[in-house]
């Protein structure tokens, strides 16, 4: 287990490097407002991609037969095809809404690209897992590595053809790339699945009802509750604020989703090899452990760094961003740790739990935010209070999130 995840580890680094490279200059070359777009684009396919797998890529760790996963995975790879049927009639017809509302001059043609791309990177999703499924880590791993070098590449190349949407445009060619990588082999595992016909009836489907019922819908509320200030603060705060927060995702947060995603598959994978009790106890102990330590020394690091850090790495226009990044970092690293770890909630079976943590995070971000917009005071004061009061909620949730984790997993199998 830990061969595989030391792969996927390397992976995700080998990307992460490219990215935080990358971003020295991609900062200098771009506006905040053209990393707002790429904010807005994110939320969508980032939504998408995790929801358009009908949560079928975690139902495909847990069958003993090969037969059956077949089956999760053809469930799997039509919900992503709906996805992008979803998204064509959502997203299209409210793009110049969306343009106006959050002063996004060139939103509208970026959402006519929306449902391909999500559909690719929902079904992309379920690749990885099949992949994980057979221990296969450094398809992976390649992926991991390849899909940022080509989207960052993309992205300096169209800087200045394309001023405002090139970071979206090398965002979409790396989607694409990453699909491409994992699908490589599976051909006909993809073929195969899309006879729907031939399992629609399959009584496996109904052994899993949960994941594309309690699980979805936990699920889509969590990466609302994830996605949630993209739109409350693009509304409230505009486009400047939206970059910048924009950066901070990129700089801290997605490197340790990365680090996250990566892990939590081949954690969940180790932990249905081992027995319950003492046994699965021990290894969450150690991954809890393990996340934590990361967790802190990243909090460390921002905290101890100079106001002008932001301005000395990625320009002047990016001055005021440490100062977000700050207020942000509490919320990144216990997300970290969520992320990873959250997934030895299926292994307890516990998947009904993880719908009310992920409504009571919906709920949290949405008061977070009401309160720090009516009561500032109360976060600090300042212009920035509904931030603030976002960054709090979330730290909040997350702490009862992981409290819950603990007290289930120690409980299983007494």
């Amino acid at each position: 287990m830990l061969k595989r995840m030391a792969t996927l580890l390397g992976g995700s680094l080998a990307g992460q490097v490219v990215t935080i490279a990358a971003a020295f200059v991609l900062t200098r070359l771009y506006s905040p407002e053209a990393f707002a777009h790429l904010e807005m684009f994110a939320l969508v396919t980032g939504m998408a991609a995790v929801l358009g797998t009908g949560k079928y890529e975690q139902a495909l760790m847990l069958p003993k037969s090969g037969t059956e996963a077949r089956v999760l995975f053809a469930a799997g790879q039509r919900s992503a095809a709906v996805t992008g049927l979803v998204v064509l009639a959502l997203v299209v017809p409210s793009a110049t809404w969306v343009a106006a509302r959050y002063e996004l001059a060139l939103w509208t043609p970026i959402a006519y690209a929306l449902p391909i791309l999500c559909a690719l990177g929902a079904h992309a999703r379920l690749l990885e897992y099949w992949h994980h499924r057979n221990a296969d880590a450094g398809k992976v791993a390649t992926a991991q590595a390849t899909a940022p070098l080509a989207s960052e590449g993309v992205k300096l190349a169209l800087a200045t053809p394309l001023a405002t949407t090139g970071l979206v445009g090398g965002a979409s060619l790396g989607m694409a790339v990453r699909w491409g990588m994992l699908s490589r082999g599976l051909s006909g595992l993809v073929r195969e699945a899309w006879s729907w016909q031939r399992v629609k009836d399959d009584p496996v489907l109904d052994q899993y009802r949960d994941y594309p019922t309690w699980v979805l819908a936990g699920s889509a509320m969590n990466r609302l509750a994830q996605w949630l200030h993209v739109l409350l603060i693009g509304a409230t705060l505009g486009p400047v604020l939206l970059g910048m927060m924009g950066l901070a995702r990129r700089m801290v947060m997605q490197p340790l989703s990365l680090l996250a995603t990566s892990a939590a598959p081949v954690l969940f994978q180790g932990s249905t090899e081992v027995e319950d009790g003492a046994p699965l106890r021990r290894l969450f102990l150690r991954a809890l452990a393990a996340f934590a330590t990361a967790s802190l020394a990243v909090w460390l690091c921002v905290a101890l760094a100079p106001d002008g850090t932001t301005a000395w790495l990625f320009g002047e226009t990016w001055y005021d961003a440490m100062e977000v990044v700050r207020i942000l970092t509490p919320w990144f690293v216990l997300n970290f740790m969520t992320a990873g770890l959250g997934a030895l909630f299926h292994r307890v079976r516990k998947p009904r739990w993880i719908t009310w943590l992920d409504g009571l995070h919906l709920a949290a971000v949405g008061t977070g935010w009401y309160l720090g917009t009516v009561r500032p005071e109360w976060f600090g004061g300042g212009e920035w209070g509904a931030l603030i009061g976002i960054v709090w909620a979330k730290c909040g949730y997350y702490v009862l999130n992981l409290s819950v984790l603990v007290t289930a997993v120690m409980r299983h199998g007494k």
